[in-house]
């Protein structure tokens, strides 16, 4: 929908406009054109427009292609029919009925037709979503960085010493396989993605210049309570079951560290690239158990997600990729914890050395102005309260509110993890409010919102209080 298009703005039409205002922000200013230049020189002159998501390509979210009958961004739990209305290009809507979560939407395909259906569709998006002129146009703008979310059936063939006879008898680096969750196994499938495939992806990357992170957004069973999860409206059962074949001795986090291992032993035979600097970090687990921390969500606590994370930190630090130049992205969400600022500091100061947070371990952060009701906008109705902004105040009144607003979470972020500790927010974006039919989709207004994000996060870095690293969400939509 033009809601969902424009509330939360892909990086490819954002440099189709540009805004008509002056001061700090001349470096993107500009006539309304494609301004790919400006964009270009903000990026030289501030060091900080660096990095993009490729969301909706390796791991899906329903909202993504949720057509013309969109409105939410993130999919409320009222709506557990889910958004999504197709998946182009293969399968077009309107389908029967919406999907809620890349597994369920396999789990449909594979029974109302084929496995090999189901594979062709994830075959066929994958293979159109992003392509080599994406690269290109990345480096054209001067961005260095591009996150890329993955199932993690990358490295489902991990599972075969559970079960080889549905884990092991698939190509893992040339075929696209549909595998059972070891949870759920009857209700969602995954589609695997091959590995020698991907591995040209970051060769395209390379040929660019484009450093990659890959991150990890699901896990077996499901780890988070969201649509990305592969799992959702089902709740999340990573925490604390076991997988339901073999013995049904293992446990899915034990699973999970497998998949972590698989990928930083795949990572560390990627040798060309290493040397060229192209695999700039990973991300293990990403927002792990979001919304856990709510009231009546009793399916991960405090403790399994920050023991899950210093597993998984051993075993990177043991490898080689630290001293390889990669980085090791330690994605916590606020939604977790009861007292994210109480916790999380202080256990991660204790967890990582100075060297390890000014070298390879970085706390990656999230941060989304439409979820905050004293920071978000929303179109001028007088059936709706609340808001930060509306959509027509004057740009001069929404910049200095944005500007607060960011500048105190960008400083919070500096106090609680102070230089030499490395940061990045791996996720911000242009949405103004969670309901798009709500959000604000004046070029002028988004505009300053973007300003507003990486100015503040540019500012610290000039005034020496450090680096925040920001990725964009996300770099296109369908």
């Amino acid at each position: 929908s033009v809601g969902v298009l424009f509330g939360i703005l892909g990086l490819v039409g954002l440099i189709k406009v540009s805004p008509a205002n002056s001061g700090f922000a001349e470096a993107i200013c500009g006539e309304r054109k494609f301004n790919y230049k400006d964009i270009q020189h903000y990026s030289d002159e501030t060091n900080n427009l660096v990095a993009v998501n490729f969301g909706g390509w390796l791991c899906l979210e329903d909202w993504f292609f949720s057509g013309s009958v969109g409105r939410y961004v993130s999919t409320p739990g009222q709506l557990s029919r889910g958004q999504g209305a197709c998946l182009p290009p293969l399968l077009s809507g309107p389908l029967d009925e919406p999907w809620p979560s890349e597994g369920v939407l396999i789990n449909r395909l594979m029974k109302a037709n084929s496995s090999q259906w189901a594979a062709d569709v994830f075959k066929a998006h994958r293979e159109s979503f992003i392509s080599k002129q994406d690269y290109k146009e990345l480096k054209d703008l001067g961005i260095k960085s591009v996150r890329i979310p993955l199932s993690w059936a990358v490295f489902a063939d991990v599972l075969a010493q559970v079960d080889p006879e549905i884990y092991g008898k698939h190509d893992p680096d040339h075929d696209t396989a549909i595998v059972p969750d070891p949870f759920y196994k009857d209700d969602i499938h995954q589609a695997t993605v091959p590995r020698a495939w991907l591995r040209d992806q970051l060769a395209l990357a390379s040929d660019q210049g484009i450093r990659v992170v890959l991150d990890i957004p699901t896990m077996p069973g499901g780890s988070s309570d969201g649509t990305y999860s592969g799992i959702w409206p089902l709740p999340p059962k990573f925490w604390k079951e076991n997988v339901k074949f073999g013995s049904g001795n293992v446990s899915l986090q034990q699973v999970g560290l497998w998949l972590n291992d698989a990928l930083i032993k795949w990572v560390e035979s990627l040798d060309d690239l290493l040397a060229k600097g192209t695999i700039w970090g990973l991300c293990m687990i990403n927002e792990p158990a979001h919304l856990s921390a709510m009231e009546g969500h009793s399916w991960a606590t405090e403790d399994d997600v920050l023991n899950y994370i210093e597993s998984y930190t051993e075993l990177f630090r043991a490898s080689t990729l630290p001293k390889r130049g990669v980085r090791l992205y330690v994605q916590i969400i606020e939604t977790a914890f009861s007292n994210f600022n109480a916790r999380v500091p202080d256990w991660y100061h204790k967890t990582y050395t100075d060297e390890e947070r000014g070298t390879w371990a970085v706390m990656a952060r999230h941060y989304y102005t439409a979820w905050n009701n004293a920071c978000n906008g929303l179109i001028q109705s007088p059936k709706v309260a609340g808001g930060g902004y509306q959509c027509d105040e004057s740009t001069d009144r929404i910049r200095g509110m944005l500007r607060d607003c960011i500048f105190s979470f960008a400083g919070e972020f500096n106090q609680l993890f102070p230089s030499p500790d490395l940061r990045a927010v791996t996720e911000w974006s242009l949405g103004t409010n969670p309901d798009a039919n709500m959000a604000c989709t004046n070029a002028d207004v988004l505009r300053v919102l973007f300003e507003a994000n990486v100015n503040a996060f540019a500012i610290l870095h000039e005034e020496g209080l450090g680096l925040i690293e920001p990725f964009f969400w996300t770099w296109r939509m369908p």
